[in-house]
């Protein structure tokens, strides 16, 4: 139950400063450019706190329903205005005025986005060195060269001193399945280059486990069983702690992470476990025991590795200067926006599975998971978060940000708006898609918790 809580109030948290940000971009720049602000709203529905202040009378609110907000601006179309204000009405300023009051929630999102990055850079976060555990034969990473022991010093000539680091910068050439430029070094300090041919991923599936696609183990964890449970399969079949487990059903098993791999997948069923005892190989028949967690099936065995321990020595900060930072967080704010634009057009054109597309409740979940781990995490989630929103809102779609945007174009080309009618009909057309996207994100929400 406190856990729950704790999700639920680290998400409202969350979405009220990314409104809050986003409705003040529109709030700030029709202030700066003459237009008079009549309501300044955090949320939908019943007020539940009000304040009216400044020379405009301008209504500030925090409504009900954190899900949203909107400024309401002085505008001929929604009512009557008084003949000595009508030049402060938003409908009577020339497009470019329009058209930057509208751009600027999206543009807050994303400078939003680069302060949250800026403020983590400049405070610091620690993570794990990115020393290679295990390299999967015949792997992208094995291809190019890298080898177990290895640190991973940068990545398309951005340092990486965590693993961290690592994945946000090859994050964008996952996505395009290009080559990924790696420079790594022994432990005697000598450096080298390598290229990771990335283009047989799949995207749907690999894109969740990104080191594993390359072939990179994070740990080298061996598969020597360090403790069997009572009255597990494993010990009614005769497995004992010491045992070195080389094959599962005749797949080699290089380290623990393939034994968890092979048998979670495998509720149920029987395996024929091959292991060195004592220098001696013996083969045994398991059959998995089924455990359902979150309504899926996960197969057991009842045993476990030995404990991985870490030392300050395992661990590094990422830490940089003010201008070293802002560069940082424009390049990393740049990266995110341009995966999340790439991930949209591969949805659009089918090349990646809907089910890629969150929603609420994963969003929540992430943001409870984020803000457990830490306050230098939870900024990090922001930041990826306003960055879709800006993007998300930036979209052609009538009613959003980005459909506004795309009749001002018009208008600017063609010398006139466009009509009544058309707006109308692309307000129904942009309400209709935005129910089926939202209906949709659930749906994937929902089938994510379950499967």
């Amino acid at each position: 139950m406190i856990s729950v809580l704790y999700t639920i109030i680290s998400f409202i948290v969350a979405i009220s400063i990314l409104i809050a940000f986003h409705e003040f971009g529109h709030y700030w720049v029709a202030k700066r450019l003459g237009v008079k602000v009549l309501r300044f709203s955090i949320g939908f529905g019943k007020p539940i706190w009000r304040k009216v202040a400044g020379a405009d009378k301008t209504e500030y609110v925090i409504a009900a329903l954190p899900l949203g907000g909107y400024v309401k601006m002085l505008d001929e179309r929604e009512g009557d205005v008084p003949e000595d204000e009508r030049h402060r009405a938003f409908n009577r300023q020339p497009i470019w005025k329009r058209f930057s009051i509208v751009f600027a929630g999206p543009a807050f999102n994303i400078l939003l986005a680069i302060l949250a990055y800026l403020s983590v850079a400049l405070v610091g976060t620690s993570g794990l060195k990115p020393v290679i555990g295990l390299v999967m034969p015949g792997s992208p990473a094995a291809v190019a060269g890298l080898e177990s022991g290895m640190q991973i010093v940068s990545v398309d000539g951005w340092s990486t001193p965590t693993w961290d680091t690592v994945f946000q910068e090859a994050l964008p050439n996952l996505v395009e399945k290009s080559e990924l430029r790696v420079k790594a070094k022994f432990e005697n300090g000598i450096e080298h280059d390598y290229e990771l041919n990335l283009s047989g991923l799949n995207l749907d599936k690999d894109i969740q486990q990104p080191f594993k696609a390359m072939g990179i183990r994070l740990f080298n964890l061996p598969p020597v069983i360090g403790k069997v449970a009572d009255g597990t399969p494993a010990e009614k079949a005769g497995l004992k702690p010491g045992d070195r487990i080389i094959q599962i059903d005749n797949q080699p098993i290089l380290d623990w992470m393939d034994i968890s791999d092979y048998v979670l997948s495998r509720p149920g069923q029987e395996m024929k476990v091959l292991v060195k005892r004592d220098n001696e190989e013996m083969s045994f028949n398991v059959r998995a025991a089924s455990k359902k967690i979150r309504g899926r099936e996960i197969g057991q065995l009842g045993i476990g590795g030995n404990a991985f321990k870490l030392d300050d020595k395992d661990r590094a900060e990422f830490k940089l200067g003010v201008f070293d930072g802002i560069a940082y967080s424009i390049h990393r704010t740049w990266d995110v926006a341009y995966v999340t634009l790439r991930v949209l057009g591969l949805i659009a054109t089918t090349k990646m599975s809907l089910t890629n597309i969150s929603g609420p409740i994963n969003i929540a979940v992430t943001a409870g998971e984020s803000a457990s781990l830490g306050l230098d995490r939870y900024i990090i989630f922001l930041a990826l978060v306003s960055i879709s929103l800006g993007i998300l809102n930036l979209l052609p779609i009538p009613i959003l940000d980005g459909g506004h945007l795309m009749y001002y174009v018009y208008e600017f080309v063609r010398g006139k708006p466009v009509s009544e009618k058309v707006e109308i009909i692309g307000q129904r057309i942009g309400i209709a898609l935005l129910m089926m996207l939202m209906a949709l994100a659930f749906y994937n929400d929902i089938m994510r918790y379950f499967h």
